[in-house]
């Protein structure tokens, strides 16, 4: 049995520590927080557990394999180079650091000690984006001209970390593992309208090597929650849908075809337009609990010496495009390019 020490009990902390008792593999071996009060709150769900708001002596537990780092995004990349050099497996949640800087150190400390260095790309481990991933592989939508990823809620509002780097990580993570691709250019526009300087709503355009293009709107300041992915191919589209438990995706066999008609072939008047729509199928996903599958997977990694799917180079490419769009937030919108630097740090998604 694996002992596993939660450092971070605020929001996020005891979804954390529950996944981890369910795996029936490990074993939360430390609550640790800032606030010691809240370490011992937690405590009282899982009494075996010590609470601590010293960092330093759950890393000198000899007891203790591996860390689950869910704090404030500033304190990600200190807390995790502390761990890994104590010799401890780290798990961390996104975003990985702050700076694709402070990530590129990680994987460097993670290589060094030999240790697993993971990032929390939670929605990587959906059955249902694995599901849809599977779909857009075999080809069945044809050539894919565009994706739509609307994450949008009233709250909860943040102070340390824009709606960018809140939100949109997920739907960054996801773009990639859906097309096995990073886009090569961005032009994004957001505004702080509650907090300043702090950005509550973004909107994200991306352009890929092959025309692919990918709209994410994130936001803290909306009357409602989505969490949807619009694919639209050459032949068919589909919707995935995170709030509909029963059937999340949906694949509508709808596209547009072009004829000729006569005319000058690069005249619009040469062709006419026919819809074809041949209904709506839905596909059986079995569900899963994305969390607890992370966990697992992490799990697996350490006990087997195993690259994790969303390791720590999969945490600074996704850091670069956040920058990159950080960048032209900034500018007004401009386009920047998307550079994930060189290629020996990328790996191809799983």
């Amino acid at each position: 049995m694996r002992g596993i020490a939660l450092i971070g009990c605020g929001y996020w902390g005891p979804v954390v520590a529950r996944s981890v008792e369910l795996t029936e593999r490990a074993k939360i071996r430390w609550l640790c927080d800032q606030d010691e009060g809240r370490a011992k709150a937690l405590q009282r769900k899982y009494p075996t557990a010590k609470a601590t708001d010293s960092l330093a002596e759950v890393l000198k537990d000899p007891e203790v394999t591996a860390v689950v780092v869910s704090t404030p995004v500033s304190t990600h990349s200190a807390i995790a180079k502390q761990a890994l050099e104590a010799g401890k497996h780290v798990l961390v949640e996104k975003p990985i650091t702050l700076t694709a800087g402070e990530c590129e150190s990680l994987i460097k400390v993670a290589q060094q000690t030999k240790k697993v260095l993971m990032v929390g790309h939670v929605f990587e481990y959906n059955s249902s984006i694995q599901a849809l991933k599977s779909i857009i592989k075999s080809g069945d939508l044809g050539d894919l001209h565009y994706i739509q990823s609307e994450r949008t809620n009233l709250g909860p509002v943040r102070t340390d970390v824009n709606a960018l780097m809140d939100l949109a990580t997920h739907d960054i993570s996801i773009l990639i593992e859906l097309t096995g691709r990073v886009p090569q250019q961005v032009s994004a526009n957001g505004h702080a309208y509650l907090n300043s300087g702090v950005e509550d709503v973004v909107f994200c355009n991306y352009t890929f090597a092959d025309g692919l293009l990918a709209n994410v709107h994130a936001s803290w300041l909306n009357p409602r929650k989505v969490r949807q992915i619009t694919v639209v191919g050459s032949r068919k589209m589909a919707v995935w849908d995170d709030l509909d438990l029963k059937t999340p995706i949906k694949i509508y066999d709808k596209h547009v075809e072009m004829k000729a008609v006569g005319g000058s072939a690069d005249s619009f008047l040469a062709y006419k337009t026919a819809v074809v729509d041949g209904g709506l199928f839905i596909p059986n996903i079995q569900l899963n609990e994305p969390l607890l599958a992370e966990i697992q997977h992490f799990l697996d990694c350490v006990e087997k010496n195993l690259t994790p799917r969303s390791d720590g180079v999969s945490g600074y490419r996704v850091m670069k495009i956040l920058e990159a769009t950080s960048a032209s937030i900034k500018q007004g919108g401009a386009a920047v390019a998307i550079d994930v630097g060189p290629a020996k740090i990328l790996h191809s998604a799983a």
